[in-house]
């Protein structure tokens, strides 16, 4: 499935860290993009991890910030049958 809506950049690792921070403002009062709470029992690793879904398909969408050495990423975030 493909929504134009919530398929504002392409899945996968930031190759820099502007393009991490070009999503931070694009993600900022998003139209249909609506946060999320972080799932229950999602491993916490010390960075800045942030969940949205989609509120025209209600595709879940994970963001993680940059924080050197890991480079941060976005991707679809498929919720596990448990709730995780």
């Amino acid at each position: 499935m493909s929504c134009t809506e919530c398929e504002i950049r392409p899945a996968g690792v930031f190759r820099s860290v502007g393009e991490d921070t070009d999503l931070e403002a694009i993600l900022k009062d998003h139209p249909v993009l609506r946060p999320t709470p972080t799932p229950d029992g999602w491993p916490q690793y010390g960075l800045q991890e942030f969940f949205y879904r989609c509120a025209q398909c209600g595709q879940e969408w994970h963001y993680a910030q940059s924080d050197f050495p890991f480079q941060g990423f976005w991707a679809k975030h498929v919720p596990e049958p448990n709730g995780g």
